[in-house]
């Protein structure tokens, strides 16, 4: 391609649509992948899309010429797997950039709470540890509930509450030294305090350090098959929610704390009793955008296209709340079956609902389901739309209803011959 081209480093999953965010400023996508075989979780993409695939091999000085090459604007991070390279490769290629210095507490989620502390924003207690006398004396010492998980996952993999001691030591032994969600190895394990109070999402994105909020979702959570605080929905709110106000200022302290100065950011943030808290921050964009662009008009995606592209139009518009033009959520059923699933019982009754917009089966009949307990592990998923905000809510309340043992019909002792083919 002779005309403009931007780098997107894993562009897979939601990231993958800013191929159409570019396009549409008449600009091509160079797709960079991190490692030369998709990580555990990651489906192919259209190869057709991108102007050119580059594979990094471990030979970032041979990446970071190939690239160049082919003279880039921007290079940008689609997924958690490609925040640092892409940290790497735009400051080597003298571009807008995060930098180096901080990528790592970019990742690393004992790290980054580290960093908001040093910098003066309110932070959780935690401890970084591979030693299972030091996690149960830190569990003692903090008289509550902690949560165990890896430091570098993503999707909610591994993340364990615990109760006791024993259970924060049995944690640890469950992850250390497993590869985890994005293929790396789990050397030690971060341990959290339990933040109690309601969870939302802040998704931003940022252009030489002005931020913008592009949406802001509450979070809702049950406790299932032994996992306390499962996502079941996420719903997105009017900019003027009474929780935003206490949400963003905080927001914008992170990403300033962690040197987020472009693209796009994706915060995980608590409202506790003693004042918002983060969770977890990831230097890239959310799983909803192109959600968003339908209810909002334009999400992370477009917001980034202009903040690398067009950053004038970015900075006169940056400030302004986003316009929320109908209520809209994201949903999961929760499996608590096992077995060679026969069919789901309730799916009409789901279809049915007023504000239901789309449904994505990720288990389908035939396919052996299991009890579900981390974001990955899903049989199903949907969207709901409706003007009214209450008619949303209702639905989602009746999906609750809907799911549960009585939506899975399942065959719980499979015929072995059929199990084999």
């Amino acid at each position: 391609m002779s005309g403009p081209q931007v780098a997107v480093v894993d562009a897979f999953g939601t990231a993958f649509r800013y191929t159409d965010a570019f396009a549409a400023l008449d600009t091509g996508v160079i797709h960079v992948q991190s490692t030369p075989g998709l990580l555990p979780g990651v489906a192919p993409v259209d190869s057709a899309k991108f102007t050119r695939t580059l594979v990094h091999d471990g030979d970032l000085d041979g990446l970071a010429d190939r690239l160049a090459a082919l003279r880039p604007l921007a290079v940008l991070p689609g997924r958690e797997s490609g925040v640092e390279l892409a940290d790497a490769l735009s400051e080597r290629l003298g571009l807008p950039t995060n930098g180096t210095e901080l990528s790592a507490a970019r990742r690393d989620k004992y790290l980054q709470i580290e960093r908001l502390k040093a910098q003066g924003v309110p932070a959780m207690r935690q401890i970084r540890t591979d030693d299972e006398d030091e996690l149960r004396a830190w569990h003692e010492a903090l008289a509550g509930t902690a949560v165990v998980k890896p430091l570098r996952a993503g999707g909610g993999d591994g993340v364990t509450f615990c109760d006791t001691p024993d259970d924060s030591a049995a944690a640890l032994g469950a992850l250390l030294h497993r590869v985890n969600s994005l293929g790396e190895r789990n050397t030690h394990v971060v341990a959290q305090e339990y933040l109690v109070g309601a969870e939302y999402i802040v998704n931003t994105v940022s252009c030489a350090g002005l931020h913008q909020v592009t949406d802001v979702w509450s979070t809702d959570r049950i406790t299932a098959n032994g996992v306390r605080d499962l996502v079941v929905a996420q719903v997105l709110l009017r900019p003027d929610d009474p929780a935003v106000p206490e949400l963003v200022p905080y927001a914008r302290r992170v990403l300033d704390a962690l040197d987020i100065r472009h693209g796009a950011a994706h915060l995980e943030i608590k409202l506790t009793p003693d004042g918002p808290r983060l969770v977890e921050a990831g230097a890239r964009p959310s799983g909803l955008p192109y959600y968003v662009a339908e209810a909002v008009g334009e999400g992370q995606l477009e917001w980034s296209a202009d903040a690398y592209l067009r950053p004038e139009r970015f900075r006169a518009r940056a400030g302004n709340d986003y316009r929320r033009r109908t209520a809209f959520a994201w949903a999961a059923l929760v499996s608590p079956v096992s077995g060679r699933l026969v069919r789901y019982r309730a799916l009409d009754e789901v279809r049915r609902l007023e504000s239901f917009r789309d449904l994505t089966l990720l288990v389908e009949p035939g396919d052996r389901v299991v009890p579900t307990t981390w974001d990955l592990g899903y049989p199903a998923t949907l969207t709901l739309s409706h003007p009214v905000e209450a008619v949303l809510r209702r639905d989602l309340n009746t999906l609750r209803f809907l799911d549960g043992t009585g939506m899975y019909e399942v065959r719980e002792n499979p015929d072995p011959a059929h199990e084999r083919a």
